[in-house]
């Protein structure tokens, strides 16, 4: 029995972090599937079951140092090594500068950036330890090119990209650490729907002066 790669994944409860989960435990890899809500692990339990996969969810806050340490540890206790990380967790955020509250920016600054900086720094001494592992962080082309009513999102998924591409410079050749990022286009899923929600649907989307940039806006993306 050849041992398995095992990979951690944040943000597995919906869309390309699911997805993802079962990609990989489908190509025999041991899934350390993590949300920050396990109610919202029904779905991927079921596919568990139907397929017999062989995936361990975990609940896993990236917002949380103490969070991350204790399900790295766990993975640790369990196999000795993390071969991969995909950082994948994040959440969409739309709206003004102007309009945003001093708590709504950190917060999306925390999940999208901060977040990927911890869960990396938390693998990092045992991937330097065995002298291998991958890093992969799913950011967004929102942090290649700045998107309109998502500066915010944008600017920390930028942050992503700088991390990842200055920590490559150097732990890709002396531990034999890959680095990756992947950045995905508009993809339909639950991710969509909760950014709209937490920003349109509340109706502080864009009020006042910015209301008819976005519906230009609006209007050129339908």
């Amino acid at each position: 029995n050849i041992m398995k790669k095992n990979i951690l994944i944040t943000g597995t409860s919906t869309g390309v972090g699911f997805e993802s989960a079962l990609l990989f435990a489908r190509n025999k890899y041991k899934v350390y599937a993590t949300m920050r809500n396990l109610k919202k692990a029904d779905a991927l339990k079921s596919k568990i079951e139907s397929e017999n996969l062989d995936i361990h969810i975990l609940p896993l806050d990236v917002t949380q140092i103490e969070s991350i340490q204790f399900v790295v540890n766990t993975i640790i206790e369990k196999e000795g090594r993390i071969d991969l990380l995909l950082n994948n967790a994040g959440a969409g955020f739309a709206k003004t500068t102007e309009q945003a509250s001093e708590e709504e920016i950190r917060w999306v600054t925390e999940v999208n950036y901060h977040g990927v900086v911890f869960c990396t720094q938390a693998v990092l001494p045992f991937m330097r330890k065995q002298k291998s592992g991958q890093i992969i962080s799913i950011t967004s082309v929102g942090g290649l090119v700045g998107q309109p009513f998502n500066e915010l999102y944008c600017g920390a998924k930028f942050a992503v990209e700088g991390f990842m591409e200055a920590l490559a410079t150097y732990v890709s050749d002396a531990f034999n650490i890959k680095i990756t990022c992947v950045e995905p286009g508009g993809i339909s899923t639950e991710f969509m729907t909760s950014a709209i929600k937490k920003t349109a649907v509340e109706g502080q989307f864009a009020t006042g002066e910015y209301l008819p940039i976005f519906e230009r806006y609006l209007a050129g993306n339908q």
